[in-house]
């Protein structure tokens, strides 16, 4: 009899089950693909080119996770390019954001000498504020009904470590939560390219717009995750699925079972508690426990029967806003890519390439977003993993992986079906005023839309977060007031993904933060 069923074998998954694993719990992993890694898959194509499925870069995976699992023992190369990003303008003007914030200010002082000595402030107010909502990521939130005495002490001295803020960075972090991300940034940058990088990654992977309220919360947040300002782009030698491979290692090293090509049809139930799943082949596996570390909609809506929810908790995840905007394109080249602004400088191809050159230009793109269409001219994330590691194609050829905003779920006129071929051709135009000669070195291709990312890989509503993270979907209400301490309506039901707080890419703190809940629960049980 397995103590703990965990389904999904994503990196929150796979973090939760070798926690679990370790407190001589009976693990067992189900994952419906036929390889773990969930979003943190490298996929080989039939021409040899691995590629980053999804994501092209990590969290970066969380300190406390390192530290737990001991992840610096695996046999892992983590890969910290620099520069980070080079953002391009549509005249041709460059900003190059280095980790060394003097050599980015250098690179900012060739459009803006004032955004150029702002830079450095800006960095060490936001890393400042940031630091506040990094404390919060680290612990499960407290109970709103009956916090205990551990919860008030660990809120107490987070008020203090606000407080050490002094009155203005204080009175800057009420400030900038609620606002839209476009007034944050205009308030210290006055270039558009500059406005442009930092609003984007405000917006990143949800259904707003830097002019939406809330943004601003939604770009601390992933300082919160990563302090690098345009974010640090991490990854490994491998790819991404070098991690969850990493990890699947270390998880069943310490007992734990998984079982791929594993799809749950159903979370079985007995007496209001979880007693096991049953697969699409009937199948069925019981266990003690059963942890979701899948996104919590597919969960409650798709996995259990209705009857086993209370009507009330089933109508408000219904209304958790999760509306996918991202889509990914995959593109195998026979040469790395010219970029004319670069002057033959591939320095920069170290890093990601953003084509976000303004505010308007961000909104624009989520204009058609708001009214059931793909965006002609998206705002693209770019970045060609082979210039740090050459393992991952043929010698001399290349790996380009596209991040595309905005791509609605929900089409307006059409499906996807129809659909993909001209969101390609829309990238490819996109790409083609910076770099001309790209469509004729593509070797293969892979498109992967909104309705995929829910139908196979069960991102419901195709959203890469697992949920909007909004100040109303955060923290105490991730996903749902209620539920922010990782359980359900239903005993020995738990959730572990990052439709869970803190949510976010793919650091593995939700695993973590929902396993250690998870592990005293089950030995007050016991």
């Amino acid at each position: 009899m397995n103590d703990v069923i965990i389904i999904g074998g994503g990196i929150n998954g796979l973090v939760a089950a070798t926690v679990l694993a370790r407190q001589k719990l009976a693990v067992l992993v189900v994952d419906q693909r036929d390889v773990v890694g969930g979003g943190a898959l490298t996929t080989t194509t039939a021409r040899g080119f691995k590629s980053p499925a999804l994501s092209h870069s990590l969290g970066p995976i969380s300190a406390d996770v390192v530290r737990a699992l001991r992840l610096h023992r695996a046999k892992l190369e983590f890969l910290t390019p620099d520069p980070v990003l080079t953002t391009l303008g549509a005249s041709g003007d460059t900003i190059t954001f280095h980790r060394d914030h003097v050599l980015t200010a250098a690179s900012i002082n060739r459009v803006s000498s004032h955004d150029a000595a702002t830079w450095q402030a800006f960095v060490q107010t936001m890393q400042r504020i940031g630091a506040v909502m990094a404390a919060l990521n680290r612990r499960a939130p407290p109970s709103v009904d009956a916090p205990t005495t551990a919860d008030l002490w660990r809120l107490l001295g987070l008020g203090r470590r606000a407080r050490k803020l002094g009155r203005r960075e204080l009175a800057r972090l009420a400030r900038y939560v609620p606002i839209a991300v476009a007034d944050l940034v205009s308030e210290w940058f006055d270039h558009d390219l500059m406005q442009g990088a930092l609003a984007a990654r405000g917006v990143f992977g949800h259904r707003l717009g830097p002019w939406s309220a809330g943004t601003g919360a939604v770009l601390l947040h992933r300082m919160a995750e990563d302090p690098m300002p345009v974010g640090g782009g991490v990854t490994m030698r491998g790819g991404p699925g070098a991690l969850a491979e990493a990890l699947a290692g270390m998880a069943e090293a310490a007992g734990a079972r998984i079982r791929t090509s594993a799809r749950v049809a159903r979370v079985l139930t007995q007496g209001g508690a979880a007693t096991g799943v049953v697969l699409n082949t009937g199948e069925e596996i019981g266990a003690h426990a059963v942890v979701a570390a899948v996104d919590p909609r597919h969960l409650c809506l798709n996995l259990i029967d209705p009857a086993d929810l209370p009507p009330t908790f089933l109508q408000r995840m219904r209304q958790v806003r999760g509306r996918g905007v991202t889509a990914k394109v995959n593109l195998s080249l026979s040469a790395a890519p010219v970029f004319t602004a670069l002057h033959g400088d591939d320095v920069p191809l170290r890093g990601r390439m953003l084509i976000a050159p303004s505010v308007d230009y961000i909104e624009h793109a989520f204009d058609a977003a708001k009214y059931g269409d793909f965006s002609p001219r998206p705002w693209l994330e770019v970045a060609l993993p082979t210039m740090n590691d050459s393992t991952l194609a043929p010698e001399g050829q290349h790996v380009l992986s596209i991040y595309v905003h905005y791509a609605p779920r929900t089409l307006r006129e059409g499906d996807w079906a129809a659909q993909r071929e001209p969101l390609y051709r829309a990238v490819i135009g996109a790409l083609a005023g910076h770099a001309p000669d790209l469509e004729s070195l593509v070797i293969e291709r892979e498109v992967i839309t909104p309705e995929d990312l829910e139908t196979q890989w069960g991102f419901a509503g195709g959203h890469i977060f697992h949920g909007e993270e909004t100040l109303d979907q955060w923290w105490v209400s991730r996903p749902l007031m209620g539920t922010a301490q990782y359980q359900t309506p239903i005993g020995r039901l738990y959730l572990a993904s990052a439709g869970t707080h803190p949510g976010g890419g793919l650091t593995g703190q939700s695993g973590l933060n929902a396993a250690r809940t998870i592990a005293r629960a089950l030995k007050r049980r016991r």
